[in-house]
């Protein structure tokens, strides 16, 4: 059941929202270019352009694709593929073209992400045994390792804006907790100390850098926790007594928006970055999840299962304009979504063809394997 299952061993799998929402929707074919011939039963690479919703698969030639992560500058993205035999790091051009490997092993690799700078990519592996971090220069070369677990696993690692600090998840002392360390491996430092589990499936930081978002089970169902990137003042965001999943902040930081199912059904709301002021955007039957905020700040895209498959959406930050961008292709929000930096594209993952995945993304079989409560 993938790496959870090798990390947490058996545990309850439920079908529940979470950091990479679990899909809903069902399989399909791509409408947008009915010439490009569909292999049936793997993850593709995708982006849809914004303003009128051409869409551009990635990698349909050249092999499969998920964990996906833009460049700086947008150029390039970085994502993993199993193409040459197991899970690899593979840097492309932004239209798809001269896809190059970054990994060598025999081991699986995950959660590419790139330095603010551009400069590095840093990434989990589990070529020791068990999984670490590790960065590599975009070509590969100067691989390094970053993080030193030899109890436990080490995961989900985000970089601070100034790229001097990354947060990471890791059970290295007996439970899932945050940590922070510097990329040379120094300063290795755990910012949280709780019982429950801290952090899991996502921990991210304010465009400041001065907070650090964290999801946690510490009061029960699964929560959005802020604390200062130093850990202090941990503090649960919305408060709210249903799970709440996939916070994204404002490019100004000054606000938080996710998604919960706190009046029954999954909806996205938007809160102030100290919690107050909460409000709901959407009101749909259906289910609403994986909110993200455009670069620019004027719209935020969602995934909804409204109209039959998941499908992504955009809305003005209000909530108003409510658009579909995408149209036909399967299993979209089991996997990544991100605006290119410029804000005129957003790259996702989609299962394509026939059939379910026989290997969900790192995050999301943490996701799967994380809850035990049904979504139901």
């Amino acid at each position: 059941m993938g790496v959870v299952r090798r990390i947490l061993g058996p545990v309850s799998c439920v079908l529940l929202l979470g950091c990479a929402a679990w899909p809903f929707g069902g399989a399909g074919h791509h409408q947008d270019d009915p010439s490009v011939p569909v292999k049936a039963g793997r993850w593709e690479l995708f982006w849809t352009a914004v303003q009128d919703g051409s869409a551009r698969r990635l990698t349909s030639s050249a092999g499969d694709g998920r964990s996906l992560a833009w460049s700086p500058d947008g150029t390039k993205l970085a994502f993993i593929s199993s193409r040459d035999g197991n899970d690899e790091v593979y840097v492309m051009n932004s239209d798809g073209t001269a896809p190059i490997r970054l990994t060598y092993s025999s081991a699986d690799e995950d959660d590419p992400e790139w330095a603010p700078d551009g400069s590095h990519i840093v990434f989990t592996s589990d070529r020791s045994g068990h999984w670490e971090l590790y960065m590599a220069n975009p070509d590969g070369s100067r691989l390094q390792v970053v993080t030193r677990t030899p109890r436990g696993d080490s995961i989900n690692p985000s970089w601070s804006p100034d790229g001097r600090t990354l947060s990471y998840v890791s059970n290295k002392d007996g439970n899932w907790e945050v940590y922070v360390i510097r990329p040379d491996g120094t300063q290795d430092r755990r910012l949280t100390r709780n019982p429950a589990m801290d952090g899991f499936c996502w921990n991210e930081w304010s465009p400041d850098g001065r907070t650090i978002l964290f999801d946690s089970n510490r009061d029960g169902a699964y929560q959005i926790y802020r604390m200062d990137r130093d850990g202090e003042h941990q503090a649960n965001l919305a408060a709210v007594p249903a799970p709440v999943e996939g916070p994204a902040w404002s490019p100004d930081g000054r606000e938080i928006v996710y998604a919960s199912r706190q009046d029954g059904n999954w909806e996205i709301y938007r809160v102030r970055s100290d919690g107050s002021d909460p409000h709901r955007l959407t009101a749909n039957s259906a289910k609403d999840f994986n909110p993200f905020w455009s670069p620019d700040g004027k719209w935020i895209a969602f995934i909804s299962d409204r109209d039959g498959q998941n499908e992504i959406y955009l809305m003005d930050e209000n909530g108003s304009n409510l658009r579909r961008l995408t149209r036909g292709l399967a299993d979209k929000g089991r996997d990544r979504q991100r605006w290119s930096p410029d804000g005129s594209k957003i790259a996702y993952v989609a299962y394509v063809g026939k059939g379910a995945s026989e290997k969900p993304s790192v995050s999301a079989t943490r996701m799967r394997d994380r809850y035990s409560a049904s979504d139901e």
